[in-house]
């Protein structure tokens, strides 16, 4: 076992060693709306939702959705951005929000056939500085943008 050990540690050891030495010049540039299985993530995904504003906190409001990858290629949501918000962050209502948590929905892997439930209690969207004048009934568009250039908008209805 010790033998294992020693073989992982250094592995690890020259793994991270590799990190530190390569320069952050040397990756390769990709142009992220030309990747292979990337292009058609519009049409493999499908997304449901709703809203609510945040009964304590004026100018908030909270989106709840599902979304259903029906490729077998994951997909992944590199933003999303809406009219009606002058931000869009990521919450969860039990847990500690921090810079990485807010930003989730910027590099977001949707895994290929697969449906993904973002409900109240759960990780779900504040949308921060959300105007008045939308009312209950009323739709607002929430845009998805994927890694590979395309998006796909969505009216989330306004609810109590």
């Amino acid at each position: 076992m010790r033998r294992v050990q020693a073989i992982l540690a250094s592995l690890v050891s020259v793994c991270m060693t590799g990190a530190v030495i390569a320069p952050s010049a040397g990756h390769a540039q990709t142009d992220d709306n030309n990747l292979p299985g990337q292009k058609n993530a519009n049409r493999d995904i499908t997304i449901e939702g709703w809203m609510r504003r945040a009964p304590h906190y004026p100018g908030l409001a909270a989106a709840y959705f599902t979304i259903v990858n029906k490729s077998h290629e994951a997909h992944l949501i590199s933003g999303v951005t809406s009219p009606d918000c002058a931000d869009i962050d990521a919450f969860h209502s039990e847990q500690e929000v921090t810079s990485h948590t807010a930003s989730l929905f910027s590099h977001f892997t949707i895994p290929g056939d697969m449906t993904m439930v973002f409900p109240e209690g759960g990780y779900h969207l504040i949308c921060r500085n959300f105007p008045d004048t939308i009312k209950v009934g009323d739709t607002v568009p929430m845009t998805f943008r994927y890694l590979g250039g395309s998006s796909t908008t969505v009216n989330f209805k306004l609810k109590e």
